[in-house]
Formats: C-alpha cells, structure tokens, sequence
C-alpha cells in the first residue's frame, strides 16, 4: 500500500499509549483509557462508584462494526430513519416481534443482543449514583442503553404503572401520615407522569417503572417471568440514572425549575435501594456496596435539590419526608447514642492475651474507632426504635438512612471484607429480620446474616452465633 493510501485510511481519534483492553467494560473504553478488567467492577468504575458494564461475546463480535456504521448511524438520527439492525445495544421492534408469538406478551430482549450489566448479584444490579450522577465526564457507561418502541413496551409500561397504583403506592399495613400518602399515592406519579408527557423528562417515570418491576419480581413465581422482569428493573433503573444527571446538570446551570421533581426522583431512588439488597448474591457472599453507595448519592443529590427550592409550600412537602415520623433530620444525635450494648464486637475473639489479638492494630487509629462506634449507635438507636413499639413504616425510614448517615468510611471497610465492619452489617441485617411481610425488605435480613456467617474468617464467625441460632432453619429449594 503505498503512503497516500496509508494516509487517507489512517485511523481517526487520539492515539492510545497503553495496550489495548479487547475485554473492557464499556465505560473504560468509551472513555479512552485503559481497564484492568476486573470483575464485577473494575477498578475505575470502582472509584466512581458508577455501574460496571461488561458486553457479552455476541455484543462485543458486533463492536467493530457498529464503530464503523457510526457515521451512518448519525446520519438516519437526523434524517429520522432508524439504524440497522444490531447498531443499538437494545434491538428495535421489528427485532423483538420477529421472535415473539403475536398472542402473547414478547420479551423484552432478542437473543443475540442484550443489554448486560454484570454484578455481585446475578440478574440485578447497582447504580451507585454518589458524584456521578452530576459529573458530566462520567456519563457514557449508560448512553446507549434504553427500551426499544413499541406496544411491548407499552404493555410493559401499563402493567407496572397499574402495579404501582393497585398494590405499592401503600406499602405498609398501617399507613403514614395523611400527608405522605397523598404523595405516595398521587402527586408522586401524577408528576411523574406529567413531566413525562409536557417537557420530556422521565426519571421519576422510570424509577417508578424499575420500583415496579422489582416488586413483580418478589411476588412472581414464574421463572422466565422473574428473568424478564428483572431485566426490566435493570434497564428502566439505568434510564432513571441518566436522565436524573440531565436533570441536575440542568438544575445546576439554572436553566431548570425542577428542584421539586429531581427531590422525589432521590427519595424514590432511595425506597429502590432497600428493595435490591434482597436481590443480592449470598452464596458466596458478595458486599452490599452498591446498595449503600446508592442510598448516600441519592441522599446527596437530595439535600443539592432541597436547596433550590424556592416555593415555600414545596419546601414544606420535602420536609414532611425529612422530619417523620420519625424525625430523623439531627443526623448527628443517631451516630452518638450510647453504643455500650455492642461493645463486645469490637473486641477480637481469641482475647486480649492471644498474639492474635495483640497483632490486630485496626482500632489504634482513632477514626476507625469512631467509623464503627457511628454504625454501632445507629444500630442501637433502631434497637430502642423497635422495643419501643415503632411502627413497620419508621423502622423501614431508619433502616434507608443507614447508608446516609453512618461514615462512609463503613462501606469501605465491608467492601474490603474487614471482620468487624462484617459482623457490624450483620447486627444491623439482623433488625430486618420479622419483617419479611414488607415487599422491599423480603428475606434480605436473613439471607444477609447467613452470608456473612459463611463468609467471616472462623474465629470471628462466634460473634453471629446468636444471630444465626434464631434463624429458622432454611428451606431447600426457596429463592430469594
């Protein structure tokens, strides 16, 4: 070939100074840089605290040509014409209702091109929002994935709007206040929706549709139904996840007076965070990280958008949500209560004359200390909250602002499998216990305090004796 051939065929973009990363996920090379690939999440998306998406084989086979049709691509974007087939991460109609009977409801994905988003938990996911979801630069992991056109999905969309209404705008036996029902029930999707249809913005829409499908999930007993449902729950719930950051840039640069929709958006993300922890793979045991990071970036955005509010009556609605009941807006009182019950788990098990105990230095650092001491009277302060009597729907409120208000150190530290941050997040696992009635709490408390039982180091593994001898024995065959 000679050099005006080469020339003229020459790659475009910048050029890559590292070796190239043919497994990568897809945030790392959108982004240009190289990914160590590791899995569930690597060490890039780790320190986002972003979702890790990995392309199957038959997706990244297609990645080449789909790179190389993306002049052509732009072109029908602004003609109107729709791309080829295969040219998108999620497959257009004609793909899907090629492979589904006329008389039944079609899946939702065809067989060679899925949108996968691989995880500790099997089928589900987490979005960890924290900075990411008003940091620009880290939008891309999610910007092709989305829901083809088409009655399907209108079937889809009816069916989890008609399940929101009949069976969770009320979650629990005895409701809240009059106030925050009104907003469960009504305002909620009716924003939801209104801001859906008049200005093109549907986060809530979406994590309404993911909150949803992730109850018809729990209650289904249909095997091929719950993949299907889950994979709803996943793709709607990266929807929400993009559009949300839109918003916020949107808020941010004062060319939006959403500050109201973006807040109900964060408190609906936060109720979705309980509800995956029961999705969450126990055997082998994987941290609940995602759920924890989930629930502090959404609680961050919250209080962002909280302050943008600038009709009173507004303000007012948030505030019912923030302060009850329970009232739990002094944050810092929660992490300071008397945490003497639960002394015993800080101390090493083999005591303190063994060489074991002398070689562990961990609580030498005085911020480890308090980061533990935090967790431990927040624990305590939902211990009293239940002996006194509490009702289902504030016991469930304290158990979302675990995420916001215990350091964030503590996530760190259960990721890192530390063995007193594990036995830690079992006590606290161990309060959801009893109340498997409540959908989005499930058998997440037992499953959790099992899994980390199996998972501690053997002679930190006494430390949950208690917890796991009032466990009822577990039933062979049951899934979560």
């Amino acid at each position: 070939m000679n050099d005006s051939s080469t020339q003229e065929h020459k790659p475009r973009g910048p050029r890559l100074y590292h070796k190239k990363s043919r497994n990568g996920c897809t945030r790392c090379k959108q982004r240009r840089v190289k990914c160590d690939e590791i899995r569930p999440s690597c060490g890039s998306c780790s320190r986002h605290a972003v979702e890790c998406v990995y392309l199957t084989t038959s997706q990244a086979s297609s990645a080449a040509s789909r790179r190389s049709t993306s002049a052509t691509r732009h072109d029908s974007r602004l003609t109107g014409h729709s791309p080829a087939s295969g040219s998108k991460l999620a497959p257009t109609y004609d793909d899907v209702s090629r492979r589904s009977p006329v008389n039944s409801a079609p899946g939702l994905f065809s067989n060679d091109i899925k949108p996968v988003v691989y995880s500790p938990n099997g089928p589900g996911f987490y979005s960890s929002p924290s900075s990411s979801y008003v940091t620009p630069a880290d939008d891309g992991s999610d910007a092709d994935i989305d829901l083809p056109e088409g009655p399907w999905r209108r079937f889809w969309e009816l069916r989890l709007l008609y399940n929101y209404y009949t069976n969770m705008s009320q979650p629990f036996s005895i409701p809240q206040s009059q106030e925050i029902a009104r907003m469960w029930q009504h305002e909620i999707p009716e924003l939801a929706t209104r801001m859906a249809v008049q200005q093109n913005r549907s986060a809530l829409l979406y994590v309404i549709f993911a909150n949803s499908a992730l109850y018809l999930w729990k209650e289904s007993t249909d095997k091929q139904e719950r993949i299907e449902l889950m994979k709803l729950q996943q793709v709607y719930h990266t929807m929400c996840s993009r559009e949300q950051r839109r918003d916020i840039d949107d808020l941010l640069l004062r060319t939006s007076q959403n500050a109201l929709f973006i807040c109900f958006t964060s408190i609906r993300m936060v109720v979705h965070s309980i509800g995956l922890v029961q999705t969450m793979t126990v055997d082998p045991w994987e941290p609940p990280v995602q759920w924890l990071y989930m629930g502090r970036g959404a609680s961050e955005i919250l209080n962002i958008t909280a302050e943008k509010l600038a009709d009173p009556e507004e303000a007012q609605r948030i505030a019912a949500f923030e302060k009850g009941p329970p009232d739990l807006s002094n944050h810092k009182e929660l992490i300071t209560y008397d945490h003497s019950s639960l002394d015993w788990l800080l101390e090493h098990p083999a005591g303190p004359e063994s060489n074991a105990a002398q070689e562990d230095h961990e609580l030498d650092d005085e911020n480890v200390r308090w980061v533990y001491e935090s967790a431990m009277s927040y624990i305590c302060v939902i211990h009293k909250a239940i002996a006194d009597g509490e009702q289902d729907f504030a016991v469930v409120r304290r158990f979302g602002r675990f995420a916001i208000y215990v350091p964030a150190e503590f996530t760190k530290f259960v990721e890192e499998r530390r063995p007193r941050a594990m036995v830690i997040l079992a006590h606290f696992m161990a309060l959801w216990i009893g109340l498997e009635h409540i959908w989005m709490i499930g058998r997440a408390g037992e499953l959790q305090v099992r899994g980390i039982y199996k998972a501690l180091p053997i002679e930190w593994s006494s430390k949950l004796d208690g917890l796991v001898a009032r466990l009822k024995p577990p039933e062979v065959g049951r899934s979560s």
